[in-house]
């Protein structure tokens, strides 16, 4: 009577746990935050210096990587699709948030070439969290000597 007992127990609890479905769980649309720091708008960046990008970033439930790039505004474009230009001084960098935080305090020192191109360039972050939602944010500054907006 006691095996009977139980095995009915085991059963019970097996379609109590196999009854419970994903349906009822909620679906994570809530894009991440990013509040850049640095570099700030129209800011002045000297070829040849270092700055750091400095940014705060923020998910409801966890973040999962970041991307910083660096890419001219010359050309007026808006950020839905990516132009390339060959003459124009480009960077990327791609890093994972340890531990999938939901919150995270990006700091990424770029070393800005002495040749780059003097002119207006986009600094874009890119963030994607642990449900694949995704936002972006850039600020324009200016690469180069003694520039007067």
């Amino acid at each position: 009577m006691k095996k009977l007992a139980s095995l009915s127990f085991a059963i019970i609890s097996l379609l109590a746990v196999s009854s419970c479905s994903d349906d009822d769980a909620v679906v994570d649309t809530t894009k991440p935050t990013i509040e850049i720091i640095t570099p700030t708008d129209h800011q002045e960046v000297e070829p040849g210096s270092v700055f750091t990008v400095k940014a705060n970033l923020a998910d409801n439930v966890g973040l999962a990587s970041y991307k910083i790039e660096i890419h001219s505004a010359e050309d007026g474009h808006e950020h839905k699709a990516k132009q390339l230009h060959d003459e124009h001084y480009e960077y990327a960098f791609t890093g994972e948030v340890p531990n999938k935080t939901a919150t995270y305090a990006l700091e990424h020192a770029i070393n800005i070439p002495a040749d780059a191109p003097e002119e207006h360039y986009h600094v874009g972050i890119t963030v994607l969290d642990v449900n694949g939602n995704q936002n972006q944010q850039f600020v324009e500054i200016f690469i180069g000597h003694d520039h007067h907006h």
